[in-house]
């Protein structure tokens, strides 16, 4: 009678003793994936990208070391940031370090004061760039790439610009093009400014380029209707001498709102602007649509007619406007 009695709390406590193994176990599974398996996949750039999406596909060696920083889009915030670097592949396939790569993307509209946008808008322009397709507003080069978003996105007036710059695997003005575009969709998305752009097809790639009339060092540039450029080199990329650009896409001439003034840049202009020593900037009525021309001098800058503001711009207005159908923008 007495084991009778006493079998019921013998199976409370070894059911109570298997529930807390179970738990125990669970737990330690549950540290066990915290520490050495990923509950979920990261996404990066406002969610912009995967781990093995955007400018980490390719990488053949895998990619190690992932940081990110970032300062989200969202309503009413019409500015971020993100900052990504990481290790990607290995050198000659030894298991080294890898390969040190970085991305940073910006959204924002650029300064309102009049000299801090003019050396802001100097640095969006600074590659040398190529055209995006379809007329959409923006440039590219093989490291870098500016959109200007709808202007549904303007803050006070001011256009919004999302800009790409870094290096990755396979970089080329088309594939940083689709990742420009991939992440300004997103940038828009999440404030809620403007629905999402088309596809894009792939950058035409740059050609040769010369100022008619000025003799000078070799130049690489793209010529469109809307949008035409050409950098003067005179040893290689990173020394250039000067870059000349023309565009006519409504986007990015309202990135040049409020800068040319309302005189001409000498005696004989149909244009407002200015010609300093180094650089020039002029807006003008090109077959009825506003357009915007632009020279900047470089650290290669050879002291020659080629890279004089003075010389060299009014050969380039000249020989653009005639290509593209516009009256001369000054008498001879």
């Amino acid at each position: 009678m007495l084991r009778t009695a006493e079998h019921p709390g013998r199976r409370a406590r070894l059911l109570t003793g298997a529930l807390a193994i179970a738990a125990l176990l669970a737990a330690l599974m549950a540290l066990w994936q915290t520490q050495f398996r990923p509950l979920a996949r990261q996404d990066y750039c406002w969610g912009t990208w995967s781990e093995e999406g955007g400018p980490f596909r390719g990488e053949a060696g895998g990619v190690r070391q992932r940081v990110s920083r970032e300062s989200a889009p969202g309503p009413g915030r019409p500015h971020g940031r993100c900052t990504l670097s990481w290790r990607g592949g290995d050198r000659g396939g030894s298991g080294g370090p890898g390969i040190e790569r970085r991305l940073e993307v910006r959204y924002d509209t650029g300064p309102e004061a009049a000299d801090e946008r003019r050396a802001w808008l100097a640095g969006l322009f600074a590659g040398g760039d190529s055209p995006l397709p379809d007329a959409l507003p923006g440039f590219v080069t093989a490291t870098s790439g500016t959109l200007v978003l709808p202007e549904s996105c303007d803050v006070r007036g001011r256009p919004s610009v999302v800009t790409l710059t870094g290096s990755f695997p396979d970089a080329s003005p088309a594939r940083t093009g689709r990742l420009l575009l991939e992440v300004a969709n997103r940038a828009a998305k999440a404030t809620g400014c403007a629905g999402e752009a088309r596809p894009m097809a792939s950058p035409g790639a740059p050609g040769a380029c010369a100022i008619p009339g000025i003799a000078g060092p070799a130049g690489t540039g793209s010529a469109e209707p809307d949008f035409e450029t050409c950098a003067l080199a005179a040893t290689d990329a990173f020394r250039w001498a000067a870059r000349f650009a023309m565009t006519a896409r409504p986007r990015i001439v309202a990135l040049f709102d409020g800068l040319t003034g309302d005189s001409p840049p000498a005696p004989g202009w149909r244009a407002h602007g200015r010609i300093e020593a180094t650089g020039a900037l002029v807006r003008a009525d090109c077959a009825g649509r506003p357009t915007v021309f632009t020279m900047r001098t470089g650290p290669g800058r050879t002291g020659t007619r080629a890279d004089d503001p003075r010389r060299a711009f009014p050969a380039f207005v000249d020989a653009v406007a005639g290509r593209i159908g516009c009256a001369p923008l000054r008498s001879a």
